[in-house]
């Protein structure tokens, strides 16, 4: 997670990936034909259904909105959202699905943000203790060590990151060393700045929790589209990993 200066933080869950034509062919159901008729002539008619369907697929205009998801039906975890997750995550959709409503949220980023310009502020030998090198910057204070295509270091924002839910992620010094932009340890303004820890990781955590929900939907969707089944399911693995 990161808080940027002078930007906004939302609930934005992404994927890129997409059922098969024939895996979408199936959840919709085939037609069965009862006519009297040799089984080869079924047979031809099925392959011109099923050609016909795959060209129609191919024809449909791909999606250019959002899908919204109401948090009351995301939080559900029974409820049928597999037409939702299609449109917005599907072959079709943008890649974008929002999350409406969810509880406390504003107020959680909104007393997040107004931290934001107090972290620029802090002394620069405070920022400087905040940096993180060795993790390629991924972790605490960040300020024009970003390049732009250009090549230019982006010097017109700053960025401060953290993991929301674990100070350390590992102990692990081999995973630390290969991952170092992943595993490092928090770093937070403790002296200077308590307050963004508190505020920082109670937005993270809200912001995890509603993306496991969504993930658990993209699970159930996934299964059914495929005969693999997951055996904990992508939430369960998740929340043991970490």
């Amino acid at each position: 997670m990161v808080l940027e200066v002078g930007t906004a933080v939302g609930i934005r869950t992404t994927s890129t990936w997409a059922a098969g034509p024939a895996a979408r062919r199936r959840s919709r159901g085939q037609v069965v034909s009862f006519a009297l008729a040799p089984a080869s002539s079924r047979r031809v008619r099925h392959r011109c259904r099923a050609m016909q369907q795959h060209e129609e697929e191919q024809e449909r205009p791909p999606t250019v909105r959002a899908v919204t998801i109401p948090f009351a039906d995301l939080r559900v975890p029974d409820r049928d959202l597999g037409d939702k997750i299609e449109e917005g995550l599907g072959p079709h959709g943008l890649g974008i699905v929002t999350i409406a409503d969810v509880p406390e949220f504003p107020e959680l980023r909104k007393r997040l943000l107004r931290l934001a310009p107090r972290i620029a502020n802090l002394p620069e030998e405070v920022k400087k203790q905040l940096e993180d090198p060795d993790s390629r910057y991924n972790f605490g204070w960040s300020h024009g060590k970003e390049k732009l295509e250009s090549g230019k270091l982006d010097t017109f924002k700053g960025s401060f990151y953290a993991n929301p839910v674990l100070d350390v992620p590992t102990t692990d010094d081999v995973l630390v060393s290969r991952y170092p932009s992943y595993c490092r340890p928090n770093i937070w303004p403790n002296d200077n700045l308590p307050e963004l820890e508190i505020a920082f990781k109670d937005l993270g955590k809200l912001m995890m929790e509603v993306g496991l929900m969504l993930a658990h939907h993209c699970d159930r969707y996934a299964s059914r589209q495929t005969s693999t089944r997951f055996h904990h399911g992508v939430d369960g693995t998740l929340i043991m990993d970490l």
